[in-house]
């Protein structure tokens, strides 16, 4: 019922903007039956959402446009939920990163199960599960062999 209070002109410009952007005729017709709030948005604001996901995905222009006619809905959606999401492998990463050069430092970055062992009693593999996996405390103590301050103290060096 949103779309009757919009202006048959907007709607027009709307679909126009669709297809200056070379999505296909059937393309636009698909998106808008699964996602009519799309027609909503003002060029401009369409334009926005676009590319936002084709600048923060790195998409191209064609995989932007395949990417909207799967999933109609997202660009109609909020951003900030998105651009949370998208932080979340760039942190992982960076806390990988960081207690792979603390075990380095700690001489202790084995991650191949192949290689002997020098003390039978304690292995010196460390899984990449567990150092993914577990809290800060944790890979300290049961990885690291370390204190939770110690690493901390490192991590100010990085």
């Amino acid at each position: 019922p949103f779309i009757l209070t919009k202006g048959l002109e907007n709607l027009q410009a709307s679909v126009a903007y669709l297809g200056s952007k070379k999505f296909s005729a059937e393309s636009v017709a698909s998106m808008v039956s699964r996602a009519p709030y799309l027609l909503n948005f003002s060029v401009k604001r369409m334009d926005n959402r676009l590319g936002f996901y084709q600048q923060q995905l790195g998409l191209s222009a064609q995989k932007t446009r395949d990417f909207v006619v799967r999933l109609p809905r997202l660009p109609c959606g909020s951003l900030e939920p998105v651009k949370k999401n998208l932080k979340v492998p760039n942190a992982k990463y960076l806390c990988i990163k960081e207690r792979h050069l603390f075990l380095q430092y700690l001489d202790k970055a084995q991650y191949d199960p192949a290689k002997p062992n020098y003390d039978r009693a304690k292995p010196n593999y460390i899984s990449l599960d567990k150092l993914v996996s577990l809290p800060d405390e944790a890979f300290c103590n049961e990885v690291a062999a370390a204190t939770l301050k110690d690493f901390e103290l490192f991590q100010k060096t990085v």
